[in-house]
């Protein structure tokens, strides 16, 4: 087993730097198209959690904390994320490995999974880019690594307070951890569920409150998660999206100049507006947008499941060859986990969890913006169903329980 690890690590590692290097000259080598960079520079700086030095909320404080040790040392280079990123999927991998073992795989299948983890094309296209799907995916992997573990009282701790990180991270894992909670307290066919449940939710909100509390002390909210969320909603559901894409051409995908005069023509309308008001505002015109249109809305919600779970990138966005290389991986992937879903293992603890981020983030994005690379966090869990459908229909011998005493096949 030894082998297997070091052997996902460097996979893991090898595919995210050869990627990376293969950018080294680009203009911009490690695209920080949400900011993050400059949020991490000015925490660094001791300015706080700031943009235009005014206090905000609207993006998730967790990665630019994580920048932070970086920009510190080297301001002016970006691409010190990349190793930062190849550790993340290394622990990603490795740790689903770990999990697959604790779930009751045998070898063959627990080396599957992390390989997975390891080449995933979706998981390894962010490890360039300064964005948090790496860091969400290794949150993923961990919780569910910790969910696997013989159950104890601070490892339930524990597994709040990494659920709480990871919304942290990205507030659309929020309702995940929430699920997590729940599934942990019904049916309550093992002793001491409950108490275990009631753990988990103390480690989430205690990991929460402190941000919520600085948010009301900072920008006059108590807000859990970010108030980017209003935005997000509009995004995915306003006139002339619904214009351009819902009704326009097949594949159709929203961006450019037309997307860019959205976001400015809401920015004025919003203007003198605090974070939350704003969020607030913009929630409450995108509702009652949907509310006028709920044949269009029932529409784009299907199609937005369709972005979310689609076995490739747009070719209006990418080449031809990487569409059809990551429609080459993602089949078999998907529809190997579709039959894990099938397996007795996910309908006790610890395989719930699988269902639980599943059926979150997937929920999440039915409403909100998607695209493919929303999904990035959820290949941890991918990654285990297929190969426990490998496992069981292969008929490949499993660990013995006296070797995996936290689920019994």
């Amino acid at each position: 087993m030894n082998r297997s690890r070091w052997l996902v690590a460097l996979l893991a590692i090898l595919t995210r730097l050869a990627l990376a290097v293969s950018r080294w000259n680009a203009d911009d080598p490690a695209p920080d198209p949400d900011g993050y960079r400059t949020l991490a520079l000015a925490l660094a700086e001791g300015r706080g959690f700031v943009w235009n030095d005014r206090p905000t909320a609207y993006r998730p404080p967790l990665y630019p904390l994580t920048l932070v040790p970086l920009v510190a040392l080297a301001p002016d280079e970006p691409r010190w994320v990349w190793p930062l990123h190849a550790l993340m999927g290394a622990i990603t991998a490795v740790l689903i490995l770990e999990t697959a073992r604790r779930w009751g795989l045998g070898p063959r299948a627990s080396l599957g999974a992390g390989l997975i983890v390891a080449l995933d094309p979706v998981l390894v296209a962010q490890a360039p880019l300064t964005m948090t799907e790496t860091l969400a995916a290794l949150l993923v992997a961990l919780g569910t690594w910790l969910a696997a573990l013989a159950e104890r009282p601070a490892r339930s701790l524990g597994l709040g307070m990494v659920l709480g990180l990871a919304a942290l991270c990205r507030p659309s894992l929020l309702p995940c951890g929430l699920l997590i909670v729940v599934a942990r307290a019904f049916p309550t066919a093992a002793p001491g569920s409950r108490k275990a449940a009631a753990l988990i939710l103390l480690g989430l909100v205690g990991t929460l409150s402190p941000w919520a509390i600085r948010n009301h002390l900072a920008v006059g909210g108590f807000i859990l998660t970010t108030t980017h969320g209003g935005y997000t909603l509009a995004l995915a559901n306003n006139p002339v999206y619904y214009a351009e894409v819902l009704n326009g051409p097949a594949g159709a995908v929203w961006s450019g100049p037309n997307q860019a005069a959205w976001f400015r023509e809401i920015n004025t309308s919003l203007q003198g507006l605090s974070e939350p008001e704003a969020d607030a505002e913009l929630t409450a015109r995108t509702l009652r947008f949907i509310a006028e249109h709920p044949r269009e809305f029932v529409r784009a919600s299907l199609a937005r499941w369709g972005r979310f779970w689609a076995f490739a990138p747009s070719s209006q966005v990418f080449p031809r060859a990487v569409v059809l290389a990551t429609a080459c991986w993602s089949l078999p992937l998907l529809t190997l986990a579709a039959l894990g879903l099938t397996r007795p293992t996910v309908r006790r603890w610890p395989g719930r969890v699988a269902i639980a981020w599943l059926v979150g983030l997937s929920l999440v994005h039915l409403v909100y913006w998607t695209d493919l690379r929303m999904r990035a966090p959820l290949t941890p869990v991918l990654a285990l169903l297929a190969s426990l459908a490998v496992n069981d229909l292969a008929g490949w011998r499993t660990w013995t329980p006296h070797r995996n005493p936290t689920l019994k096949r």
